[in-house]
């Protein structure tokens, strides 16, 4: 079992991608698999709360949810990064982790003792509202969130910018580190 790296981006190969794979390649360089997956392009659904998802692990609508949701249980680790629009994570990454929340609750809470964490990349500000946002999100599933040197942010407006940043880079470095360590020693 790896980490589940998930973008919550609607563009590809942007900032939020390109600070993602800083984290994977340091995980690897940790001997820790890897599963990376866009939501750009994804069709994800808004939560209709109608409780069908209720013992059956599952959601009943007809998106790419599924899916990404058995490739999360299938991981021991889940991270996900998010562009900040409108001092927020993306919409579409919300409405993942809200469906992602309401159906794991529904069925046992298999999210419990995951590790993971929140990564966040904007213009000029909103990562910490975003940070706080998404920590809520791994808090409320009973997740381990390791720590790093300081938030997991980023500074990038153009596509490519965040290479620049090397303080985030070096954030991520270390989330990944520390990250990596829990998960060697639960495996110990």
């Amino acid at each position: 079992m790896g980490v589940l790296i998930v973008s919550g981006s609607p563009r590809k190969k942007g900032n939020t991608e390109i600070l993602l794979s800083v984290f994977d390649k340091e995980l690897k360089k940790n001997n820790i698999g890897t599963k990376f997956i866009s939501l750009s392009g994804k069709k994800i659904n808004h939560c209709l709360n109608c409780d069908e998802c209720i013992g059956i692990n599952k959601c009943i609508q007809k998106d790419d949810f599924n899916s990404i949701y058995d490739e999360v249980l299938a991981n021991k680790g889940f991270v996900v990064g998010s562009p900040v629009y409108v001092g927020a994570p993306t919409s579409l990454l919300m409405a993942f982790l809200q469906r992602l929340t309401y159906v794991a609750f529904n069925n046992n809470r298999p999210l419990s003792k995951k590790i993971g964490g929140p990564i966040a990349i904007a213009g000029e500000s909103g990562q910490l509202t975003t940070i706080n946002c998404l920590v809520d999100f791994y808090l409320v599933n009973e997740m381990i969130i390791p720590s790093s040197t300081y938030w997991n942010i980023g500074v990038g407006v153009h596509k490519g910018d965040i290479e620049k940043d090397e303080k985030a880079k070096s954030y991520i470095v270390r989330f990944a580190q520390n990250l990596a360590w829990i998960i060697k020693s639960l495996e110990a």
